[in-house]
Order: structure tokens, then sequence, then C-alpha cells
């Protein structure tokens, strides 16, 4: 199996992928903003429909248009203030709208499916090295705010009066999101990218109750779905995004069923 250059690079971006997703993840999810996941998948596939329509590598596209949302996703929070999900509505409708019109348009549609559901073939050296360049810095900022992240988290209010700059800290946070849903299209599809995000930490709640545990926990139960998932992409012939997210779904099944043991 790993003496295909394609696989090499897909456990290479898979293990990348499943280590950066849950440590941004657990953020939004106890910030009970989790659905920011599914709205920037969506806009991660308008992006992918834009840069098949004018000739650029549909990464690129999908990295450009989720990081705008993102942004505009911060400015539309402050506006419906208390109707969070109103904003999340209006540009998922919006980029679901345009990704239809721009889909229909296009005459050749061959490597849609792998954005839609990922696949580990679809992993060019460029998109490898894309998503290092982007997977550092993200961890980097991640391990500096810790604190101040999690501050947010539960204490908007409270960040705010110590001194924190909630407002950069949100924003940043949602690029972040945006930043991986982007680098994880190839291998988990705009359909299945909010699964990273939120699943491991939703399983890593029911085992544990101390953050850094919940970061490590969720890291780990990432990490093992990602590569079984490939794998049995691999041997079975499936994508790897659905095969990851049964994966997921399994482990919650059983964490859920030990729990009412």
């Amino acid at each position: 199996m790993l003496r295909y250059a394609f696989m090499q690079r897909a456990f290479i971006a898979g293990i990348i992928i499943s280590i950066i997703a849950p440590l941004i993840g657990n953020y939004i999810m106890l910030k009970r903003f989790s659905q920011i996941g599914d709205t920037l998948s969506h806009s991660a596939i308008l992006g992918v429909a834009l840069g098949l329509l004018i000739g650029i590598n549909p990464l690129i596209g999908a990295l450009v248009i989720t990081i705008f949302f993102a942004i505009a996703l911060e400015r539309l929070r402050k506006e419906f203030k208390g109707f969070a999900e109103i904003s999340l509505s209006m540009i998922t409708m919006a980029s679901l709208g345009f990704s239809a019109i721009i889909f229909s348009r296009i005459k050749s549609s061959a490597n849609v499916m792998n954005y839609l559901f990922g696949s580990i073939v679809a992993i060019s050296l460029a998109d490898l090295i894309l998503i290092l360049l982007i997977a550092i810095p993200s961890v980097l900022l991640i391990l500096i705010f810790q604190k101040e992240l999690l501050y947010i988290c539960f204490d908007e209010d409270g960040a705010y009066v110590s001194g924190i700059n909630v407002k950069l800290l949100n924003l940043v946070l949602n690029i972040l999101v945006a930043l991986v849903i982007g680098i994880s299209l190839r291998i988990v599809g705009g359909f299945l990218i909010s699964a990273l995000l939120v699943i491991p930490g939703a399983i890593s709640m029911k085992l544990v109750s101390n953050f850094r545990k919940l970061q490590l926990y969720s890291v780990l139960i990432s990490l093992f779905s990602v590569v079984f998932g490939i794998i049995l992409s691999f041997y079975l012939n499936i994508s790897p995004g659905g095969s990851i997210v049964v994966i997921f779904t399994c482990l919650y099944a059983i964490t859920e069923f030990k729990k009412g043991m």
C-alpha cells in the first residue's frame, strides 16, 4: 500500500489534518458555534466551483472563498447578535445557490465528487506542501493563544473586560476554521468536513473533563479514524470521507453504549 506515492501523500495529509482539525474544532464546539463548520464547508464547495470555472487550483479557490466568508460571518454575527444561526443560514444558502449555478455551467465535472466526498488519489505534491504551509502556523497560533481562546469560549464578556482583543481572536478562530476546511477538502470532502472538526471532540467530552486531555483524546481519536479510514478507502475502493465519518459514528455509538451501561 505504502509503495504507492499517492498513498504516501494521502497518509501524510491525513495525519496533518487529523491533528489540526480537532485542535481548532474543540474551540468552536465549546463556543457552541459548531455549525460554522457546515457553513464554511458549503462555502468551500463554492470555492471549488469557482476554481473549476476559471481554471485555477480548486483548493486555492476554496481557501480564498472560505476565508472571505469567515470574515463576513464575524461581521454578520455582530449584526444579528443573539441570532447567530441567521448569519450561518444566509451564507450556507448563498453558497449552495451559487454553487448549483456554477456546477450547472461546467461542462466537465469529473473531479467534483472528489471535492464533495474526498479522494485518496487526488492529493498532489503541491497540495501537500500547501497543507503543510497552512497547518504549521495554524497550530502555532492555537498554542500561543490557547488561554485567551479558552477564556473567550466560556466568558466572552469577561475576556473583553480583562483586556483580551475578543473581536480579533474570534476573527482569527473563524479564519483558522476556514483554513482547516480548505485543506481538508481533498481527503474528507466538502460535505463531511464538519465531522472532522466536531465529532472527535464530542466523543472525547464523554471520556474526559479536562481541556488538555480533551485536546489529546480528540487528536488520538481523529488520528485513528483518519488513518483507518484511508486504509479502508484503499482496500475497499470507497470514499475516504465517508469511511472516516462512519468510523467516527461507530466510535461515538460505542462511547454512548459504554456510558449507558
